[in-house]
């Protein structure tokens, strides 16, 4: 006679716990997925994210000693998703290299850059390429007073 053992002892997960489990492991992968393709995930992504934010102005800074010099500055809010660094500095056909490069932040910061040394029209818009660490190019437009 063959005696038949009960299945008290086998233990697992039943088959409707299984497929809710794999279930959930896909909708999470679908998100990250979806995530990293438009760009939600902003501390992952390679390439840095700048953006003016409000209204930037061109300021005249004269400085006297043993004879008077006038040199301009870019006063402009930026944000950005990642820390980079601003390298070069274009007006038209004029551009300059910061002696320092500027160091763009994460978040929404006041920054006051060195312009190249022309003549800015009071009241007038200009357009200024900010050119950065990676090549990137921010388009700002100041107004100078």
């Amino acid at each position: 006679m063959i005696v038949q053992k009960t299945k008290k002892g086998k233990k697992g997960l039943s088959g409707a716990i299984t497929a809710l489990i794999l279930v959930i492991a896909s909708v999470i992968i679908a998100l990250v997925v979806v995530f990293f393709a438009f760009g939600y995930l902003g501390a992952f992504s390679s390439s840095p994210t700048v953006t003016q934010v409000g209204t930037a102005k061109i300021i005249e800074c004269t400085t006297s000693g043993s004879g008077t010099t006038t040199s301009y500055k870019l006063c402009v809010t930026l944000s950005s998703n990642t820390q980079t660094k601003i390298v070069a500095v274009e007006v038209g056909s004029h551009s300059i290299s910061p002696a320092q490069c500027t160091i763009i932040y994460a978040g929404t910061n006041l920054y006051h850059i060195p312009l190249p040394s022309i003549t800015y029209a009071a009241g007038q818009t200009y357009t200024v390429d900010l050119v950065l660490s990676g090549g990137q190019v921010v388009v700002v437009s100041a107004i100078a007073c």
